[in-house]
């Protein structure tokens, strides 16, 4: 393999134990492994979420069909669409569904009604996302039909924050929380009780215990990663103690060591030239696999335990770095994300190098990549 994803087992455990810590005994716990487990392979880590989440929450039908063939028996919440081919599978399996569209509520109990089976159906409410969710002036209405429906059961009902974890002022998820609060008063009105609510995720479980309800759903935090320096200061601020460990580490290793003379160009577009003798090292990973051509001329990994810094572009398959000072032989093992010695590059350095967050840097990388539990 020409990279390699180690996955650390007992920090990956211990996250999740540390953020079940911070809320209610009895309140349960969703880990969110959607994004092939936000790039850290669902296959990898999802039979070790299993052992310590109460649910497991997915994007999509497939991640379900997935988890299932893994043998997972957590219950399993499909918090995105599920077009009209995988209606009957959501039943067949008893996965949940994330509910906001009525056509779909109307196929879920034809669905259920044709298998003898029950289908789990989590309302998500629009509190001030403007994503998918049932809009506040239209959830009277909302609830009234499907409170009519066979074969339906509203097991929960759920909103996700806008901005919970990107700012120090909470005004608006406040605001978000107020809305909730009344579309839980609407469904009372309606007969609706469900059993679990949820509204936190990983910001909101660390900032604001207020919003806990019956289950919160964790996800950028399973893997060791603050949701923003944001919500790592307010959570300070707020005495919020908590360790989180980075779970993921990207290994490759050097397929050449060339050594250039002075003024001569390295890779694509001769942006990188050099200005003295150097000696660079191949290594096999470009963007293809996840690498953003971004961190051409800026990126660096870890080689004997020090920083070795990328020169010229990053190709499609391969990314050229500069050992001159460091000495660098044929398949030395080099960290691009992870430790080494006393050195570190973190998720979130690269994210800032490249404009973007932690989450899509790693959901990112590419999902053939050899994912492998240590």
């Amino acid at each position: 393999m020409l990279s390699w994803i180690e996955i650390d087992k007992a920090r990956l455990t211990a996250n999740i134990n540390a953020l079940r810590a911070l809320n209610s005994p009895g309140t349960a716990l969703m880990v969110v492994i959607k994004a092939n487990a936000y790039g850290h392979g669902l296959e990898t880590v999802a039979p070790v979420v299993a052992e310590h989440a109460d649910w497991l929450g997915v994007n999509c039908i497939d991640e379900a069909v997935a988890l299932t063939r893994l043998g997972i028996q957590k219950p399993i919440a499909i918090l995105g669409h599920t077009p009209a081919v995988g209606i009957e599978q959501i039943v067949q399996n008893g996965y949940r569904q994330a509910l906001y569209r009525l056509d779909v509520a109307k196929a879920l109990s034809v669905a259920g009604q044709k298998h003898a089976s029950t289908a789990h159906i989590h309302l998500k409410i629009e509190t001030g996302t403007n994503r998918q969710g049932i809009a506040l002036s239209e959830l009277q209405k909302f609830a009234e039909e499907i409170v009519r429906l066979p074969r339906l059961e509203i097991e929960g009902v759920y909103t996700h924050f806008a901005n919970i974890e990107d700012t120090l002022d909470p005004s608006f998820a406040q605001s978000q929380f107020g809305r909730f609060r009344e579309a839980l008063a609407t469904l009372e009105r309606a007969g609706i009780r469900p059993r679990l609510v949820h509204a936190s995720a990983t910001a909101g479980s660390l900032l604001y215990p207020e919003m806990e309800f019956t289950m919160v759903r964790i996800g950028i935090g399973t893997y060791g990663i603050w949701p923003s320096r944001e919500t790592q200061l307010a959570a300070r601020e707020r005495g919020r103690k908590l360790s989180l460990q980075p779970v993921l580490e990207w290994k490759t290793r050097v397929v050449q060591v060339k050594d250039v003379k002075t003024g001569d160009y390295v890779g694509y577009g001769l942006t990188y030239r050099a200005s003295r003798p150097m000696r660079v090292v191949v290594l096999p990973i470009g963007y293809y696999d996840g690498y953003d051509r971004k961190l051409s001329n800026s990126g660096r990994a870890l080689i004997h335990g020090l920083p070795a810094s990328v020169v010229g572009r990053v190709a499609m398959n391969m990314t050229m770095f500069d050992v001159t000072d460091i000495g660098a032989d044929l398949d030395d093992e080099v960290v691009l994300i992870g430790r080494q010695g006393n050195g570190e590059i973190r998720a979130e350095e690269l994210a800032e190098k490249i404009g973007t967050i932690p989450y899509e840097l790693l959901a990112r990388i590419n999902p053939l990549i050899p994912r492998v539990l240590r």
